[in-house]
């Protein structure tokens, strides 16, 4: 399916020490080529002898490349990436390279919100169905690695399965999915790009290189409408829930209660549209649905013997996936919002719940950027400190007031990422209710 090339003695230079330059860099050895890493941090550690590597700056070494991977945390506007591009070395991401070496069936998924959630929900479907499938890409597992193992272990059918970030799509050339997925689109990661138009011209990648013999399956409600040059499927959720694929209605009946809010009916349709083109049959896929674990972080309901709910919703980094929780509780909320804006957010969308958030508790970084949007429509209260913010959600919950953490803004102004924080968050609520 994907251009297959020779590497052998190539010089590659890589830039990041992450995950995915670590295993483009094995996968780049494994291959017989020459491997040079360049990484701006200083407290990476390199353990195989035969990559030569630089910590704590970007030198002009890497520019002896005959091209260069470029790990999808690292912002195109860097000084090496200009003298890169003058040179005209071609720049790949890791997700580019690591197509070249296999021929196996591909399924990509990008999107704004739902994106793991509905990998992991079709990696289930498939599994359960007998399906050798190897899940990789933006949860955590590059997708070098998985070709690693696909060469190695010689296996004739297998399929990849990919969860791919604007970033990690920023840099394609050859990459063609067999099946491409676009769950949704809405703002984000605005302190990377340009404009929207460039946020979402990142994510269209994903189809670029498609062809008669691919399909596309895309979310009918923010997607302009593609040419084409492959077989397109539209999907959409209205909003009395009904589920449409090409305008026609689908009924996909299931009883799993993590998957019961509005939200998920978009990842369930996309992955039963999938599942559907691999040959599975309707009981097989419902079945698989019904026993799917819902992942934590993601509007988790934290588990206490109380009769105050508590919401733990860190997943969410910007403020459409925030309106999604918001509309998927059914009480009044105490919203608590903050970390780190990165879209330039119009936080002032919120004053149409403000019939259902009676509260709202803002943090970190961009509090003040918040508050200065929100305050006349909501009552605030504001804290520098993560843990501060969620003591007070304690102190002024009640049996009609669901406590919300989604906090619509990164991380990382206080945490590694937005699992650590959800960990606190539920870290500080239970060892609170322990002590009751």
């Amino acid at each position: 399916m994907n251009k297959l090339i020779n590497i052998e003695n190539k010089k590659i230079g890589i830039l990041g020490a992450g995950k995915s330059g670590l295993a483009a860099a094995e996968l780049a050895l494994f291959l017989g080529a020459k491997v040079f890493i360049s990484d701006f941090k200083k407290d990476k550690i390199i353990k195989n002898k035969y990559i030569k590597y630089e910590f704590g700056k970007h030198s002009e070494k890497i520019l002896d490349s005959d091209f260069v991977i470029k790990s999808p945390g690292i912002n195109n506007n860097i000084k090496i990436i200009a003298s890169i591009k003058k040179l005209k070395i071609p720049i790949y991401s890791e997700v580019e390279f690591a197509s070249w070496f296999t021929k196996s069936f591909i399924i990509g998924l990008t999107g704004t919100n739902g994106k793991t959630t509905t990998v992991e929900l079709i990696n289930h479907i498939l599994k359960n169905n007998k399906i050798n499938v190897l899940k990789g890409g933006n949860i955590d597992i590059p997708f070098s690695k998985n070709i690693i193992k696909e060469i190695k272990n010689k296996k004739k059918e297998i399929i990849h399965l990919l969860e791919l970030s604007s970033f990690q799509l920023e840099h394609i050339k050859y990459f063609k999915p067999n099946i491409s997925i676009i769950l949704n689109l809405s703002p984000d990661h605005l302190d990377r790009y340009l404009n929207y138009n460039e946020y979402v011209n990142s994510k269209l990648n994903i189809m670029m290189n498609q062809d008669l013999n691919c399909i596309a399956i895309i979310n009918q409600d923010n997607i302009i409408e593609q040419q084409n040059k492959f077989e397109l499927i539209r999907f959409k959720v209205t909003d009395s829930n009904k589920m449409l694929v090409n305008n026609k209605l689908i009924k996909i009946i299931y009883k799993n209660n993590g998957l019961e809010s509005s939200h998920n009916k978009e990842n369930i349709l996309a992955a039963y549209i999938v599942s559907k083109k691999m040959g599975i049959n309707d009981n097989d896929i419902i079945s698989s649905i019904n026993t799917f674990k819902t992942l934590n972080h993601r509007i988790e309901k934290i588990n206490l013997k109380s009769n105050i709910n508590f919401y733990n919703d860190s997943k969410a980094t910007n403020l459409n996936a925030t309106t999604v929780a918001i509309e998927s509780i059914k009480n009044d909320i105490i919203l608590i919002l903050g970390g780190v804006d990165k879209n330039k957010t119009d936080f002032s969308i919120l004053k149409k719940y403000s019939n259902k958030i009676k509260i709202i508790i803002i943090y970190g970084e961009s509090k003040d950027y918040i508050k200065k949007q929100i305050s006349n429509h909501f009552k605030i209260y504001q804290f520098k400190k993560f843990k501060d913010s969620v003591i007070k959600s304690i102190a002024l919950s009640s049996s009609t007031l669901s406590v919300l953490l989604s906090p619509s803004c990164s991380s990382f102004d206080q945490f590694d990422n937005y699992i650590e924080r959800g960990n606190y968050f539920k870290k500080i609520i239970l060892n609170y209710y322990d002590k009751e």
